[in-house]
């Protein structure tokens, strides 16, 4: 296993993470637990959890891995999350973190996330007087959490804004071999800032293992494309921890020989990466992020483009498509959007300054039709 520096805070954390969102829920939480343990002994020592995570059982499993590990707890290092929705006030983020530790086992929780910022009102909200940073304040001077960290699906240059507010102690951010290039501003103004970076989703959501036949360009020799992108994160000098979900006991293998596989990439590794993925992905977005900059009416562009790359890969139908969007405008990267996919006037700016020379208009207008059926169905509601 590599260890990295966590940022200012010194910690020696393993380049692999253990994500408790993929648990098997077909298992007890006791039994789910022990792949906590099998993790540790592996040399993983990072632990992530929430509330809600596979269906509110992560932190109750995360606790019995705890409670049987007491007298190691200073040689691993837990977290958790609330989002500003969450609490209506500093004594009620208290009470919410209170809470985490009990079902935790743990006397303190090392990192705390102002989770899941989609915009800057959001953040706005978790900042603001008597609201959720005040309690985390307070929690972290009563020794009941350590360190405060953000969680965002921002894009990078967006999330950049959030940093300049506040001296986070770690960001956790979706950022893969995929989409690098879209959220790289914010990895490396988190690292230049001596924050540690916890990378999320570093298997695009689980699509690259699905669809590898599709992504083998990614891959060289006899490594496979899941492979290439675990290493891509790992071997990020500016990555600290490659945050992985994990189900089995071979996925923890899988991420762990990786590690000890992987190698440090130079900025000219990734522009090669960046310039392969242009290269190869013909009909697909590669986040470049020219198109924003040209669209007279701010609409995000490459975010959703971004959003209909998964119709070309997986061949979605417009009724799956439908759901997705409605994610991503409420959870995802299309949350923060300045304008709509209606708002189009049709100038093709975007489609000029297009590296990849896609028909952004047309897809624009399948978009908008979807949009439009999400809208009539909320308002029938």
């Amino acid at each position: 296993m590599i260890y990295k520096t966590f940022g200012k805070t010194g910690y020696k954390v393993s380049s692999v993470g253990f994500g408790g969102m993929r648990f098997d829920l077909n298992y007890s939480n006791s039994d789910n637990s022990y792949l906590l343990d099998y993790a540790w002994d592996k040399g993983i020592n990072f632990f992530d959890s929430a509330p809600g995570y596979c269906e509110d059982k992560s932190l109750d499993i995360f606790g019995h891995f705890c409670k049987r590990t007491k007298s190691i707890r200073d040689q691993y290092y837990v977290s958790s999350k609330l989002m500003p929705q969450m609490v209506s006030s500093a004594k009620d983020t208290i009470e919410q973190v209170d809470k985490a530790l009990k079902r935790l086992n743990t006397d303190y929780i090392d990192f705390f996330y102002v989770w899941c910022i989609r915009n800057l009102n959001q953040y706005d909200e978790a900042a603001k007087a008597d609201g959720l940073i005040e309690g985390l304040e307070r929690c972290r001077e009563q020794g009941k959490i350590r360190h405060i960290n953000v969680s965002s699906h921002l894009r990078g240059k967006r999330l950049n804004k959030v940093l300049e507010k506040r001296d986070f102690a770690g960001i956790l951010v979706g950022v893969n071999i995929l989409n690098f290039m879209f959220r790289w501003d914010a990895v490396e103004t988190a690292y230049n800032s001596g924050a540690g970076v916890v990378a999320m989703n570093p298997l695009a959501g689980g699509m690259i293992p699905q669809h590898e036949e599709r992504f083998s360009f990614i891959s060289s020799g006899s490594e496979s494309p899941t492979d290439a992108a675990l290493k891509f994160c790992i071997g990020s000098p500016e990555i600290t921890v490659t945050l992985n979900g994990f189900t089995t006991k071979e996925h923890i293998d899988q991420a762990c020989r990786c590690a000890d596989e992987s190698k440090p990439l130079s900025k000219e590794q990734k522009e090669q990466i960046a310039n392969m993925l242009s290269d190869n992905f013909n009909d697909l977005c590669t986040a470049c992020g020219y198109c924003d900059s040209e669209c007279p009416k701010g609409i995000p562009v490459s975010s959703y483009m971004q959003f209909y790359n998964r119709k070309l890969i997986e061949n979605k139908s417009d009724k799956d498509l439908k759901e997705d969007l409605k994610f991503s405008r409420e959870w995802g990267i299309l949350n923060d959007r300045a304008a709509e996919a209606a708002d189009c006037i049709k100038c093709k700016r975007c489609e000029e300054a297009c590296t990849q020379h896609l028909n952004i208009t047309e897809r624009l207008e399948h978009i908008e039709t979807i949009e439009e059926e999400l809208k009539n169905e909320n308002q029938k509601a």
